[in-house]
């Protein structure tokens, strides 16, 4: 028994004390474990602040209807935040407008203070980004994976995207950001590439009575005749073809087996190839300056901008042109109507095979990072768990059934048609990816080709070519970095170097050999030429490149 009142308070004091000691302690380390802002709370204050918090520094969008800041209004909005609650992550946006974003972040890296958990760093090339993983500003992620994912993130890259890491890892293993994702797939499981075709005026063919051309000589006869039977019906011979004879990646050279770019990736041989050193090359020239010759290529527009040539196409003047086979755009703006036809390759050297161009079916794009000032890691990978699960990516690819998509009786996916941008904001029928994707959040579009191919989108000619696409050979493909792994040090500072005098020497002697103002005769120079710039080098460093995506896709 104490001997007096006054040990009895002392006791009762101390006792006091020491409970609020462990309490505060035990707050303490609960708040450290979780990474919240350093700050100790109790699990009663957790409770009523609610989730971690994590800041993202990223360029608002650009749709001028429906914005991010609206996002409360929009249906899908709270399904994809509470992704997000779920995780126990609070998000705090840091804005940038889009046309500052690139000098602002630049300025925050190269400093590397006041920086976010998680930036969107797809304005920077790899070279740039990789360089600040080095001054160790950003995080590698592979650690952080194998620490603090659900799966989520290891399931989206290993499973359902295996090629993603590949065009992700760089040379020492490591991996830095994470991507927008994209597979489009038909009838469920097979691989859907949309092409890049020659699009001819098909009003024009029915009105003149013309035949659909099979052969480059007949695509040529062909314009030449819409040129003299007036058919834009203006009095004048003005209806032209537009293309740019600069590069190789638009349609017309696949017709003579060449590569898309100065360095392209045959996907089929896991082939480096250069349209320099293929056997089309030389009939090329010689048809592109036939093109010139007839006055059937605009050469005014050779380099010009995508507005004059679009300016052709609304004054009723463009007689065929490349674009998207699935695409509506020539009938949506050229004045007074049009409707084009998207042509097979065509037969144009005896002994090749006519190649076609295509988009990929798998697509990885876009750069999100975690900072080192995140300290609340394992919150930064919930919050990627979230991004990367099946549920996120139907929300904002395809948003909520019945209000943005429906499904067709086979199953499939099929958006709904909810009207322009200005309508949606009304109604309500926004997705995700509308809100955020590509700027704040990365996109991961599980597509199909199905709702492509619906009466109410493209005419059924169009629908027939694109299904021959699907297992058309040989392809070669507008998106040859999608099958190149990062460099190492030595193979970009040698890809760099060689491709500022290569492409502006390439472009400029395509341009001259189609004109007329370079001559075949002297086709030995140019290739000496194209070999001292680099070109033999640049192909054996993509070779390189390609044979490890394709090692790191293997295991």
């Amino acid at each position: 028994m104490f001997k007096n009142k006054k040990a009895i308070i002392s006791m009762l004091l101390f006792v006091l004390f020491l409970s609020s000691f462990l309490t505060g302690c035990a707050n303490k380390k609960e708040v450290n474990t979780t990474g919240n802002n350093g700050s100790a709370k109790s699990k009663k204050e957790q409770e009523v602040q609610g989730k971690r918090k994590l800041k993202i520094l990223a360029p608002n969008t650009l749709n001028q209807h429906i914005k991010f800041e609206d996002r409360e209004n929009y249906p899908v909005w709270p399904k994809v935040k509470k992704l997000f609650d779920d995780a126990n992550v609070e998000l705090d946006y840091e804005l940038i407008p889009f046309e500052q974003y690139q000098v602002v972040l630049q300025t925050r890296m190269a400093s590397a203070s006041d920086l976010p958990d998680i930036v969107t760093v797809t304005q920077l090339d790899n070279t740039t980004v990789l360089n600040l993983a080095k001054q160790k500003v950003l995080q590698d992620l592979n650690p952080l994976i194998e620490s603090y994912s659900n799966g989520n993130i290891k399931k989206m890259y290993d499973v359902h995207f295996p090629y993603a890491r590949a065009l992700t890892t760089s040379p020492d293993g490591s991996m830095f950001w994470f991507s927008s994702l994209h597979q489009k797939t038909y009838q469920k499981n097979q691989p859907a590439p949309v092409s890049l075709s020659t699009l001819i005026r098909k009003d024009w063919l029915d009105k003149l009575n013309l035949p659909v051309p099979t052969t480059a000589n007949e695509f040529l006869e062909t314009l030449k005749e819409m040129r003299k039977q007036d058919a834009n019906e203006n009095g004048q011979e003005d209806e032209v073809l537009l293309y740019d004879p600069s590069g190789f990646g638009s349609a017309i050279p696949q017709w003579f087996g060449l590569g898309s770019a100065i360095t392209a990736v045959d996907v089929e041989n896991n082939k480096i190839v250069s349209p320099w050193y293929q056997p089309g090359i030389k009939e090329y020239f010689k048809y592109v300056k036939r093109l010139v010759e007839e006055e059937i290529l605009d050469t005014s527009l050779i380099g010009g901008s995508y507005e004059q040539s679009q300016q052709k196409i609304t004054e009723n003047k463009a007689s065929a042109l490349v674009g998207y086979n699935l695409s509506n755009a020539v009938e949506n703006t050229v004045k007074g109507g049009g409707e084009v036809l998207p042509l097979m390759p065509l037969q144009a050297v005896d002994g090749i095979k006519p190649a076609t161009l295509i988009e990929p079916p798998f697509l990885v794009w876009e750069k999100y990072a975690i900072t080192k000032n995140c300290k609340d890691v394992e919150a930064a990978i919930a919050f990627f768990d979230a991004i990367y699960s099946e549920e996120y990516a139907d929300l904002s690819y395809w948003g909520i059934e019945g209000l943005t998509y429906k499904y067709d009786d086979d199953g499939n996916k099929l958006f709904k048609q909810n009207g322009t941008d200005e309508e949606k904001v009304k109604t309500g029928q926004v997705r995700g990816t509308e809100l955020y994707g590509g700027f704040i959040f990365p996109k991961v579009q599980f597509a199909n080709l199905e709702f492509e191919l619906t009466p109410e989108r493209v005419r059924e000619y169009k629908v027939e070519q694109q299904l021959k696409v699907l297992t058309y050979q040989p392809y070669f493909v507008n998106m040859n970095n999608n099958y190149l792994a990062i460099p190492d040090d030595t193979q970009l500072e040698r890809k760099t170097k060689i491709l500022n005098d290569l492409n502006t020497y390439s472009a400029e002697l395509a341009t001259k050999l189609a004109l007329g103002q370079n001559s075949l005769d002297d086709w030995d120079k140019y290739i000496a030429d194209l070999k001292k710039l680099g070109l033999d080098e640049l192909i054996e460093i993509d070779q390189a490149l390609l044979d490890r995506y394709n090692e790191l896709n293997s295991k």
